[in-house]
């Protein structure tokens, strides 16, 4: 398996259900956990804001590392939207 399968396995994680899912958690937790805490742990709630709002938008910033743009948007296209507030 080559790295460009590896990445393209990557990417369709996170732009599916469970890597918004994860997205969502994880930036949900670093928020919680520098309120809770306070003082310096406010640098870890930027990152958890992105990652929690990247979750709730549905877009995955890592995408941006392909380097051809059309690989990306067909990349993009091809994957199905999904919505987590649908049972």
């Amino acid at each position: 398996m080559g790295s460009s399968d590896t990445r393209l396995k990557f990417f369709a994680f996170m732009s599916g259900r469970w890597g918004r899912l994860t997205r969502m958690v994880v930036g949900g937790f670093l928020v919680t956990a520098a309120w809770i805490d306070g003082g310096w742990a406010w640098l870890v709630a930027v990152p958890g804001a992105a990652m929690l709002l990247s979750g709730i938008f549905n877009y995955c910033p890592s995408g941006a590392m392909f380097d051809d743009s059309r690989e990306r948007s067909e990349f993009m296209a091809s994957l199905k939207t999904t919505n987590l507030l649908k049972k």
